[in-house]
Parts: C-alpha cells; structure tokens; sequence
C-alpha cells in the first residue's frame, strides 16, 4: 500500500531526529573520553615526577641512616677529628630534609601519600638530628650546626623504627595508580647499632678520648727586642712595652683559657705589675691576647712571666714563659 506524503515526510523527521540523536551522543562521548584521558594523563604525571623526588629523598635518608649505623658501630677506631667531621657532615644532610619533605606535600596525591612522606621526614630529621646531637655530647664533641636543640617527640631510636615501618606498610599506595610509581623502602640499621652499643664502646674508645691540651704559640714584643741571648728581651730606651701573646687550643673541645703577665722589676725600680686575661678558645682554634702596655724606665731590669692556665700543656707547647727584660740606657739605643 503507498505511503502517502505526509507519511513518508514524518518518516523522515523521525530518521533525521534519530541521526541528530547518534551524533551528540558520539560527540558527547568522544568529549567524555577525552578528559577522562587528559585527567589520567595528569595523574600519571604527577604521581611520576612526585616517585622521582621522593626516592631521592628516600635515597638520602637511607644513605644517613646506614652511614651513621656504621659510625655508631665502628666509630671507636676512627680519631675524634674524623669522626666529629663525619657527624657534622651526616647532620648538614639532614638539616635540609624537613624542606625537601614540605615541598612533596603538593599535589595532593591518592592515599594522602605525599602527605604521610613528609610528615615521616619531619619526624626522622628531628630523631637523627637529636641522635646525632646525643653521640656529640656523650664524646664532648662539638655540636654540629643544627643538632644543637634538636627536637623530637619520644625515644629518636624508637622513632626512626616506628616511621620505617609505617612507611614501609604504605609506600605501595600508588603501584595501582595511573604511572604504577614505585616508591623506595626506608632502612632502620641506626636503631640496632645504637641499641647494641649504646655508646659504650665509643665512650671507652681512647682514640676518641678528650685530651685537653693549650699551649703559647708565640710572644711578641713591641718595640722589636735587640739581637740577645735566648730568654733575654734587650729593648731600647722606651717609656712603655707591650707584650702579645698567641695561645693555641690542641683539643678538638672549647676551651677556656686564662692568661697571666707578670712583670717584677729586679733592680728597684717601680712595682709589680700584673695583667689578666680570658678567652674561649674554638676546637683546634687559637687567640691571640693584645695586652695593655706597662711602663719602664731607661736602665730597669724585670721578671717577665707569661703564664697560660685552663688545661695541661700541649705536645711540644708551654704553658709558661720567662724572661728577663733589659731595658738599654738612655742614649745608647
């Protein structure tokens, strides 16, 4: 039977809706496609480069603990320079976790885990840093720069164990996210060493021994002294002398020092005079003392005692200097 006209014409409209139809949807989930792609895309990138960054961290602190677990462990057959520079390079390191860390805290990423890494990292630098802190001061080593007043919550060796572990429970949070990043373990050898020797051994060890010894480096004299017999200062006619004198600290420790000049006049003339001084020395550092000038006169013979006190003498170095100060008569320089 023949359609008529306005059959075949609903016919039509009823075809061409149904096209119109198919292409939206088509374009809709071609769209649809798309950012769910883009937003994968993005995801993988992130969850990459957040992998690269935080495994150089990881890498960091598994360097510091194994290295300081050997120093806890073997540190009594090293010389206490060399140890105490090994610290302080171990603590430079991680001084600039804490930085490192906050900087991984954005993107948000699945699983808060670049939120749970940086507040691990928080944690482990103040605990190595308050390790590190406890080994200097047990050997009276000079802290290293920012150990002083490291803070942590608990027992640092508990610390570093409690946070390996929790990280190492849920480091695998983005292996089923887009870009299956892998993300590094966190080793615990620095809380066996510590426990095995529990800084015994180091204290005991006695090339790690504290051996304070000071000593006078240098005396000078101005005016310059003339040509005369060791011990002897000959100087010309001058109404005032002044003595310097150069102390050096021989101990890897801070030092005290006290410095005494004592000047007795031999021939009557004048009274004793006395000069005092302190200083602090810095490990392995020296000072040098300027002393105020004392009055002589033409002719005056004198007892000149350089005396420096605080710790033993050191190898090679006194800790007391005399001599005797022959000023030349008035006129003959």
């Amino acid at each position: 039977m023949a359609r008529s006209r306005a059959q075949r014409r609903r016919v039509s409209l009823g075809v061409l809706v149904v096209l119109v139809a198919t292409f939206l949807v088509l374009v809709f989930a071609r769209d649809v496609s798309r950012a769910a792609h883009g937003a994968t895309t993005a995801r993988r990138s992130e969850n990459l480069s957040f992998a690269a960054l935080a495994n150089a961290l990881l890498t960091s602190e598994n360097q510091v603990d194994e290295r300081l677990a050997y120093l806890l462990a073997h540190g009594g057959g090293l010389s206490r320079p060399v140890l105490g520079a090994r610290l302080d390079q171990l603590a430079q390191v991680v001084a600039a976790w804490p930085g490192e860390g906050r900087r991984l805290r954005s993107p948000h990423l699945a699983h808060g885990v670049s939120l749970e890494l940086d507040d691990l990292t928080q944690m482990r630098a103040g605990a190595t840093m308050a390790l590190i802190d406890t080994v200097e001061r047990a050997l009276r080593l000079p802290v290293a720069p920012g150990a002083d007043g490291a803070v942590t919550t608990g027992d640092p060796a508990n610390v570093l164990r409690a946070t390996a572990l929790l990280w190492n429970r849920d480091r695998f949070a983005l292996v089923r996210e887009p870009g299956h990043a892998r993300l590094l373990a966190n080793s615990a050898q620095t809380p066996g060493a510590l426990r095995a020797g529990d800084l015994v051994v180091l204290e005991r060890s006695r090339r790690l021994a504290l051996v304070r010894a000071i000593g006078i480096a240098a005396v000078r004299v101005v005016p310059a002294p003339l040509p005369a017999p060791a011990g002897t200062l000959v100087v010309p006619p001058v109404s005032r002398v002044t003595i310097d004198v150069s102390v050096v600290n021989r101990a890897d420790a801070v030092q005290p020092v006290a410095l005494t000049l004592s000047v007795t006049p031999l021939n009557g003339r004048g009274s004793v005079s006395v000069q005092r001084a302190h200083a602090t020395l810095a490990p392995l550092g020296g000072w040098a003392f300027s002393l105020a000038p004392f009055a002589t006169v033409p002719s005056e013979r004198a007892r000149v005692v350089v005396r420096v006190s605080g710790a033993p003498a050191g190898s090679g170095l006194p800790v007391e200097r005399t001599y005797t100060l022959v000023l030349s008569p008035s006129g003959t320089g």
